[in-house]
């Protein structure tokens, strides 16, 4: 059956040969009864488009069809006698995927059906001409086959959508958008283009299918669109174009190097990096007035979902009419339906415009179901009935704005107090549903849980503290300590509160490959994977494991385990979300030390383990396109990659050219990625002609500066330059001239700024409140540009602050005397959450945010706990009643961190009760001062005695409070819980009181150092520091081996690093021998190395040390760091050298160190900024491409048809 199956395959090939060359002899007229779409021009990488879709249905758990070498080498005979065509294309792809991708799935397809289902299509594709047709009978494949001829056509689609977007007739367009969704959904925001539509329908069309993968883009992409859309209003409807169009960026094929989309007209060619794109030949039209009326009813249904990503001034820009008539539509409530992240400021102001304007209070209120996430910002809930609390509360559901949770508290006490029908518990719970979370412990308690599982539904989609989950997690299982996956599963959101020592006896079989284990186990702590990793691997083989696990999980394996899965492949790579260390061991282990743009292009997530070394080993002439082929991944790339990448390829094309920079085109400037640009040596962006300015301006829109060091001298030169590149007088320009500078406007001196013209020094100053960094000579002279052009900030009005606010940061002074206004809370609460949240290791101070939060935090703290006293003016007087003021569990629960700035003897004023209930929140900050802990102890033995009358779930829910006890007293708990451990492990311990709490835990469990198996010694985490240095000795090597990247999060004193060290060297060998990977995993336990072995470290490896254990290196010790050492670093690992360390460093020491961080250049050749000294940013790249070979045909349909049957089979 077999021979005949390869036989017919290949004679539907010679068939389709024969077509083919007919074909290319004359014209075959299309016919008129079926759809007329040709096939596309197909771009170089359309190879790698089509891989990754089809890559993406083996990981939903279709098998990988394994082509034998007969049929591969009758395939090539044949394929060589014909012309290339997209179609020949796909059992070439099909013969190039690994079949260990294969992930097995609960429910396979029905393979009969599959295998009548080919056939009948084999049948009827024999006269297959065009795309259209083989679309539509695309449509009637069942599953399997289905997924992967979707993969394949998608983006041939697409791509036809791009070059005849204005010529398709509506029906061809509809089916054309869904047969190219699934190109769409993988689409990275760096090659998003859009079509030139003319027709609204088309318009209208796309935006349908953009609303459906809302959810899917990034915000970025939804910017894309948004302009996009506009600019198809501006053209289509007013005749006029915007000067600055929304799709900017030239975007590249996914893992395609080397092409480029240019949208021009109602096509698109195809161009390769450093070809010139040429004007639109068609007249230019005029440009739009400022504020043009294009958000008409119509437009806003069309908009859907991106109405949530409007900039604000856009929706005060709507006429009154046109909103009303829309909130009247049935396409209202469809465009708020669960849109999740509205900014709050334009939630609140379109929400108060359909309030105030399109209805009566009244009647709007009695509306509230049809608000979707505007209900987000609904006000005054405390005013609502019951019917109309219960109708919002389960419309917040979803909210994530920073007050939804004071809503909800208030919806909630509104319920409780009003319904007097509850007669139980159970229905108490199933009236509040989810919001059941706002509730404090005490109440939680109460319910039995019978309650609880009549309620299941809702409560596992809530969002549970830990102490919450765990109250909850007991109830549900009571004492079960063998639990099933279902039973597992269903826990959902509250899985948190599952003990890991219930976790050690799940079985594999129901989760390993289940979707919802990934939904599950994110909502686990870093011991409860850990757990139940190791349940897995007694089921299944490491192989298996490696297949079957979701990102959230796989990040949690160990390399000891990776070793042992069945990984030989680039292909088994990608799409799976890799740590750092997994990266560069699975990388070592499958390429050694060498890549090619062809495996980079592979890599994904895993692109974060290529090393200097292999990046240095590319060809010459491969160097351009692996620079591309990187930055595609730039997401994942570290400061180093990016640095050795751009080194690369500097010095590739100085050798295919000397003096390559001195006389560099337009066209070469254009091919070199903005992220590599800027790291470009000083002296050679001094040296670009003003002919290259359009490129150079072009690539400075888009380059993220906080790739090069906050006092790097390429961020002065790349200003100098850029400002050399704007002509004229300073007080000539524009604001839009200026703002062409984009990322580098933040690097512009006062000085400069201030001889604008008011209308761009305005453009100008709004900019800058979105800077991530101004340089600190600036800041003073900044600020005092800042309240010259618009006054004292205590009297700016609400627009003004939303405009400006994040500027005040630079002044901690005009925070805190800001006034009470009634907008002010609500804003600086938006500002507050809209600032990049502090990461877990604070970066060096060369690649730190500039703002300083600690005014804003205690401002914020101040308004949200004066609600009542605004209207005391004086200050004296403010801080008197302020002095009386007595924390309550409404305060704690919205301040949540801000409760830091609770005065000692304001913390002693709490209640009793409220302490009780709002423990787990100020469990949770770990900086509380001494004599805040002091009042914190005497509140909790006031409520629950003495410390060591303590069980273990208050212990829990004290959380970091715990750091006010003496070791005498933390000697004495309770502690029988790696999960304990686990809760206290974040909070800020001494060494005495880390040796007293392993003790306590020693001495309740019983167990020995010796018995420390891998799961003990992660919960243990800090605490493993609390162990004696002679006692480290005894822990046994495997589970060391295990578990040893958890034990180097811990900062432990030296000579506990030192025999750390000790255990790592017994079970890793020497450190000369030691691999990136594992440098990387074994983190703060480096520190521990003696000055020799420091100095035997390869300098390849030094880029993976984690950044927190260079502080801790002795200085000493780092100063017997050779000079080639120190260069290797990389940028943020010599960033985090102390002072201290710093000082004991000879000066060829500390200039290697200078050259690391990317401070080379000396500050004499670049000179300090001056009034001169500006940062560029350049105008939107243009979208572009060169054509590709023209291929048609579609006989070849039967014989992958023919072909996938014979897998199915």
């Amino acid at each position: 059956m077999g021979f005949y199956r390869e036989g017919l395959v290949l004679s539907l090939l010679v068939q389709w040969a024969t077509v083919m060359s007919q074909d290319m002899m004359g014209s075959v007229m299309p016919d008129r009864n079926q759809s007329t779409i040709d096939f596309p021009k197909i771009p170089a990488d359309f190879r790698e488009m089509a891989k990754k879709l089809m890559i993406t249905c083996f990981k939903k758990g279709y098998h990988v069809p394994v082509m034998n070498n007969s049929l591969n080498s009758s395939y090539a005979q044949t394929h060589n006698q014909m012309m290339q065509s997209p179609i020949s294309m796909f059992v070439e792809l099909l013969s190039s995927l690994p079949p260990s991708f294969s992930i097995p799935r609960n429910n396979q397809s029905n393979d009969t059906a599959d295998e009548k289902d080919l056939w009948d299509i084999a049948e009827k594709m024999q006269n297959c001409t065009n795309l259209g047709h083989m679309i539509e009978l695309m449509r009637n494949t069942t599953e399997s086959p289905h997924c992967l001829l979707r993969a394949f056509v998608a983006p041939l689609s697409w791509m036809a959508i791009m070059q005849n977007g204005t010529s398709l007739n509506k029906e061809d367009l509809t089916t054309l958008l869904w047969a190219a969704k699934p190109f769409l959904e993988a689409m990275p925001p760096s090659s998003f283009v859009l079509p030139a539509f003319s027709q609204s329908s088309h318009l209208a069309e796309m935006m349908k299918v953009l609303s459906e993968m809302f959810s899917i883009l990034s915000e970025e992409q939804r910017n894309e669109i948004i302009g996009w859309a506009k600019e198809r209003v501006a053209e289509n409807e007013f005749n006029c174009s915007l000067k600055a169009p929304a799709s900017s960026k030239p975007p590249t094929l996914p893992n395609g190097p080397s092409v480029n989309w240019v949208s021009m007209g109602s096509s698109a060619v195809l161009k390769r990096p450093g070809a010139k794109a040429t004007d639109h030949p068609a007249m230019k039209v005029r440009t739009c007035p400022p504020g043009f009326l294009w958000l008409k009813a119509r437009m806003l249904a069309m908009m859907g979902p991106f109405l949530s990503r409007l900039p604000s001034k856009e929706v005060e820009t709507i006429p009154k009419e046109e909103l009303c008539e829309f909130f009247r539509t049935p396409d209202f409530s469809p465009s708020f339906h669960n849109v999740i992240g509205i900014k709050p400021d334009l939630g609140r102001k379109l929400f108060q415009r359909l309030k105030e304007e399109c209805s009566s209070p009244d009647n709007f209120t009695q509306n509230i179901d049809r608000l979707g996430s505007l209900a987000c910002f609904f006000d005054g809930a405390m005013s609502l009935n019951l019917s109309l609390s219960r109708k919002l509360l389960s419309q917040i559901d979803a909210c994530k704005n920073s007050e939804i949770d004071k809503v909800k508290r208030q919806l909630v006490q509104n319920i409780l107090e009003k319904d007097d029908g509850f007669s139980s518990s159970a229905g108490m719970l199933q009236s509040l549903g989810s919001s059941v979370s706002v509730l404090p412990l005490s109440r939680l308690s109460r319910f039995t849980p019978e309650d609880l599982k009549n309620t299941l539904s809702s409560l596992r989609q809530a969002k549970w503290s830990p102490a919450q989950a765990k109250t909850l997690a007991q109830k549900l299982l009571e004492d079960t300590k063998n639990i099933s996956s279902e039973r597992l599963l269903s826990l959902g959101s509250m899985v948190r509160g599952v003990a890991s020592a219930v976790l050690k006896n799940v079985k594999a079989k129901g989760l390993l490959g289940n979707e919802a284990l990934e939904t599950m186990s994110e909502k686990m702590s870093s011991l409860q994977r850990a757990t139940l990793l190791e349940a897995f691997r007694r089921d299944v083989n490491a192989s298996e494991l490696v297949k079957g696990l979701p990102d959230s999980l796989l990040s949690s394996l160990s390399l000891s385990t990776l070793e042992k899965a069945d990984l030989s492949s680039v292909d088994q790579l990608q799409g799976r979300g890799w740590t750092s260390a997994q990266s560069a061991f699975l990388l070592k282990k499958i390429l050694g030390n060498k890549i090619n743009p062809s495996e980079l292009r592979k890599l994904g997530q895993a692109v974060q383990g290529v090393t200097c070394e292999m990046i240095g080993k590319v060809n010459r002439t491969d160097a351009l396109e692996m620079a591309q082929t990187l930055i595609n991944s730039f997401a994942w790339l570290s400061r180093v990659q990016i640095r050795c990448a751009a080194q690369k390829l500097f010095a590739s094309l100085e050798e295919q050219r000397p003096g390559y920079f001195s006389d560099i085109k337009n066209s070469e400037l254009q091919a070199i990625p903005g992220l590599l640009l800027i790291h470009l040596p000083v002296e050679k962006i001094q040296n670009l002609s003003d002919a290259v300015c359009p490129a150079f301006m072009e690539k400075m829109a888009q380059v993220n500066l906080t790739f090069l060091p906050n006092s790097s001298p390429a961020r002065y030169a790349l200003t100098k330059r850029g400002i050399g590149c704007l002509k004229g007088n300073v007080s000539d320009l524009s604001a839009a001239e200026v703002l062409t500078l984009g990322p580098l406007v933040c690097e512009l001196d006062p000085a400069w700024i201030a001889s604008l013209n008011p209308a761009a020094l305005n453009a100008t100053l709004q900019a800058l409140a979105s800077c991530q960094y101004i340089q600190q000579q600036h800041r003073e002279h900044l600020f005092r540009l800042l309240t010259g052009t618009y006054g004292d900030p205590a009297y700016w009005s609400e627009v003004d602050m939303r405009a400006l606010g994040p500027l005040l940061l630079l002044n901690d002074t005009a925070i805190e005397k800001l006034p009470s206004k009634s907008w002010l809370k609500s804003y600086l609460s938006d500002l507050m959450d809209s600032l990049p949240s502090q990461p877990v290791v604070p970066p060096p101070k060369e690649f730190y945010s500039w703002l300083d939060l600690s005014a804003l935090r205690r401002k914020l703290f101040e308004l949200k706990t004066s609600s009542t006293l605004q209207n005391r003016r004086k200050r004296e007087v403010f801080l008197t009643v302020m002095s009386t003021l007595e924390p309550t569990l409404i305060y704690i629960e919205d301040l949540k961190q801000g409760n830091i700035y609770w005065t000692p003897t304001q913390l002693s004023k709490m209640t009793v009760q409220t302490f009780q209930d709002a423990v787990p929140t100020l469990g949770m900050i770990n900086n509380y001062s001494t004599e805040q802990l002091a009042a914190l102890k005497a509140k909790i033995v006031e409520a629950w005695g003495s410390v060591s009358m303590l069980n273990e779930s208050q212990i829990t829910q004290l959380g970091c409070i715990c750091q006010g006890f003496s070791a005498e007293e933390l000697g004495n708990i309770s502690i029988t819980s790696l999960d304990t451990l686990e809760v206290l492990t974040a909070c800020s311990f001494t060494q005495t009181q880390r040796t007293a709490i392993w003790h306590a835990y020693e001495r309740v469990t019983g167990i020995s150092v010796a018995g420390l198996g891998p799961l003990e010694m992660m919960g243990l985490g800090q605490f493993i520091c609390g162990l004696q240095p002679a006692q480290i000795d005894q822990l046994n090597s495997t589970s060391f081996r295990e578990a040893v990247e958890a034990v180097g999060r811990a900062s432990c004193l030296l000579n506990v690093r030192e025999r750390l060290k000790e255990k790592a060297m017994a079970v890793f060998g020497k450190p000369e021998t030691w691999t990136e990977a594992q440098v990387s995993e074994m983190g703060n336990i480096l520190a521990g190395l003696s000055t020799v072995e420091l100095g035997r470290l390869n300098s390849s490896v030094l880029p993976f040390v984690q950044r927190s254990a260079i502080p801790l290196i002795p200085s000493d010790r780092l100063a017997a760091m050779s000079v080639s050492q120190l260069k290797a670093l990389g940028p943020e690992n010599a960033a985090m050298v102390t002072e201290a360390q710093r000082a004991g460093l000879r000066v060829d020491q500390r200039s290697a160190l200078d050259e690391a961080v990317g401070l080379k250049t000396a500050r004499a050749e670049v000179a300090s900024p001056s009034p001169s000294g500006l940062n560029p940013v350049s105008p939107l790249p243009l979208k572009g491409g060169a054509a590709a070979e023209s291929m048609t045909g579609c006989v070849l349909m039967q014989a992958i048809v023919l072909m996938l049957l014979r897998y199915i089979l």
